[in-house]
């Protein structure tokens, strides 16, 4: 008699994994991989990435493109066809000895392309990691030019007998740059004014000085600061071509210290702070060097300033901050002198201050640069207002600081883009059209950095 020979076959699905191993992607009985890749940070149009990542398994990475319309890829190459958000996935899907790696994917902010010869100027300051006695602040200017997906920093001169320096503002005129600023030592602080690079001390009469706007119209350098007595109490000052002039303080009001500066047809216009004491300060604007007080939002007790300042269309636009004896500060503006008006809280401020620190138009649309004070994490987030209508800014990519503050300080216009700059945690920033913040190179040496102020010049 014969016996059947007692023994299973494999099932269809089981010979189907047999047949086909890792590489389709199945794990079962295969070692696992993971993909390391970085996000490459904001990038500019026109200016091509290289993109690399690396698999545990060594083996090769496949980048595709999740947003084509932005940018697309060619092997590690990335090209860019707008400005905008990329998004790559980065993928390995194994072999017979990996299983596929989970997908990582990286998004990153592309930045307009500057213009042909066209020269973006930012002026600020860093401190070194190990600060130098007698102070640390020194000035820098960073630059951005057509073509170039970086900036290059240089620091600029030390006025002979200085330890230490601060770039507060810069214009552009032709191809001669200048910046406001000071620089000091342990005795002292000067009111300087860099030319190309070179440093120049305004004269003032008392021991500390400081120049902290600039304009240049009809071939006359125009400069606004304050020198301050050894009581501590300021007066304004107006500097044209070198040359010392007091911006008085309104009647009733005894001291002065200048914010804002525009010249628009022949007339200065120049916004800041009056007082009698600490606790009295108002905001103020001179026309040609008459003050007059601004007035304070409905209802405000305590204290309030006047910084940005822009000229229009016939309008003049101010912003500025409360400072009120109860409650949060705030951002607020006025049109023409008229009565303010208090800006809306950015979106990422809960419940605390915030307040505006520059004021530019282009076209019919009137920003404010400012910040927002976090209600939950208590730090400050870099925000706008267009047209007052608010929004705060995304941190660059590789921020330093947990949770870390951005702030938001100058406004400039290149073509219809719009640059703003100040600082997210350890280092000087931009932002372009509101998108994703780019840090600027950190000079050599240096452990923390600011930007200030903005210029841009067409050739």
């Amino acid at each position: 008699m014969r016996h059947r020979q007692l023994f299973s076959l494999p099932s269809v699905a089981s010979l189907a994994l047999i047949v086909s191993g890792c590489g389709s992607g199945n794990s079962i009985g295969h070692t696992r991989q993971a993909i390391t890749f970085d996000n490459p940070g904001t990038q500019t149009l026109g200016v091509p990435l290289t993109l690399s990542a690396e698999a545990s398994s060594d083996a090769a990475v496949t980048f595709t493109s999740a947003t084509p319309g932005v940018c697309t890829v060619s092997g590690t190459t990335v090209t860019f066809a707008t400005a905008g958000t990329c998004t790559i996935d980065a993928s390995q899907p194994g072999n017979g000895t990996y299983a596929a790696a989970s997908q990582v994917v990286q998004s990153f902010t592309v930045n307009p392309a500057i213009g042909p010869n066209t020269t973006i100027y930012i002026a600020g300051s860093a401190i070194p990691a190990v600060n130098p006695p007698n102070g640390a602040n020194l000035a820098e200017i960073w630059k951005l030019t057509s073509g170039s997906p970086t900036a290059t920093v240089t620091a600029l001169s030390m006025p002979s007998g200085m330890t230490s320096s601060q770039a507060y503002a810069i214009a552009v005129s032709g191809s001669d740059v200048y910046v406001a600023g000071y620089a000091g030592n342990s005795t002292s602080k000067v009111a300087v004014l860099w030319v190309n690079g070179t440093a120049t001390i305004l004269p003032s009469g008392m021991a500390i000085s400081e120049a902290g706007a600039i304009a240049v119209s009809g071939g006359n350098v125009y400069v606004t600061g304050f020198e301050e007595n050894t009581a501590g109490q300021s007066t304004g000052v107006l500097w044209v071509n070198g040359v010392a002039t007091t911006l008085a303080p309104p009647s009733g009001k005894t001291y002065s210290s200048p914010g804002g500066l525009v010249v628009s047809g022949g007339d200065v216009y120049v916004t800041g702070i009056t007082s009698n004491t600490d606790r009295d300060e108002v905001a103020v604007l001179w026309v040609n060097g008459t003050a007059t007080i601004l007035p304070p939002p409905s209802g405000l007790t305590g204290d309030y300033w006047a910084g940005g300042i822009a000229v229009s269309g016939g309008n003049v636009y101010v912003s500025g901050t409360t400072s009120p004896d109860v409650g949060n500060d705030a951002a607020i503006f006025w049109v023409n002198g008229g009565a303010a008006t208090t800006l809306p809280i950015p979106p990422r401020d809960t419940t605390q201050g915030y307040g505006a620190a520059a004021t530019a138009v282009l076209g019919n649309d009137v920003y404010v640069a400012g910040n927002g004070v976090s209600g939950a994490t208590g730090n400050s987030t870099a925000a706008y207002w267009l047209n007052g209508t608010a929004t705060s800014l995304p941190l660059p990519t590789n921020t330093i600081g947990t949770p870390a503050t951005s702030f938001a300080v100058g406004i400039g216009f290149s073509g219809s883009d719009v640059y703003m700059v100040g600082s997210a945690g350890q280092s000087a920033a931009y932002w372009v059209n509101g998108g994703t913040g780019t840090l600027l190179p950190m000079p050599s040496g240096m452990a923390l950095a600011n930007a200030s102020a903005i210029a841009v010049a067409t050739q």
